[in-house]
Parts: structure tokens; sequence; C-alpha cells
């Protein structure tokens, strides 16, 4: 793991720019991830607020993708993706899931033991 000085880690050329123009207007906020930033910084060697950008902009990723109709798979963990379009009242509803891979499943039964 290479050193680095606070703010010298430059993340991708542009992001900051992306994370402020997404038009969507929902936030993502990284509040309440503070154990997986610190494990990101301590990975890495990151800083904590481009840790917390790089959480930011992966929630905010997969959110993006479910809006566009598109399934996000995760190797290991599952799939997020918009169900099957409702009817109820004569009004379209469509809910984000998540399905976690048999793996996954598999996993935390065996832990929960």
């Amino acid at each position: 793991m290479a050193d680095f000085e606070e703010n010298e880690v430059d993340l991708l050329p542009g992001i900051t720019e992306y994370l402020e123009s997404v038009d969507d207007n929902i936030p993502v906020t990284p509040d309440g991830l503070e154990e997986l930033i610190a494990k990101i910084q301590a990975s890495t060697g990151l800083n904590e607020e481009s840790s917390a950008i790089i959480i930011k902009l992966f929630f905010q990723e997969i959110r993006n993708q479910m809006l566009k109709s598109n399934t996000v798979m995760l190797r290991g963990l599952g799939k997020f993706f918009m169900s099957s379009p409702k009817v109820n009242n004569n009004k379209k509803k469509i809910f984000p899931r998540f399905k976690p891979f048999k793996e996954l499943i598999a996993i935390v039964n065996k832990n929960d033991k």
C-alpha cells in the first residue's frame, strides 16, 4: 500500500462535478457507513473525504442504474433491480428490489447457527 498525503489523492477526473450534476434530486449520503469508509481508508490509503465519495458514488450508481430499469449484479452478493409494474387502483407501481445470491444466503445461514 502506498503512502498518501491527505488531499493528495484525486479520484477520477470530474467526479465532483458528476456528483453535483446528478439531476434526480435524491441525495445519497454515506451516513451510517463509517465502518465501511474506515475500511476503504485502511485498504487504500485514501483520506476520509475521498473514501466517503467512493461510497456515495457506489450507491448513487446503483440507484441511477435501477432508475434506468437496469439490473445491477454484484458477484457473491446479489442483484438490485426494479420489479415489474404492478397494477393497484389503476396506478402502476414499480418497486426496487434486492435478491441475494444463493451463496450469500448459504453463508448467512451458516453463520446464523
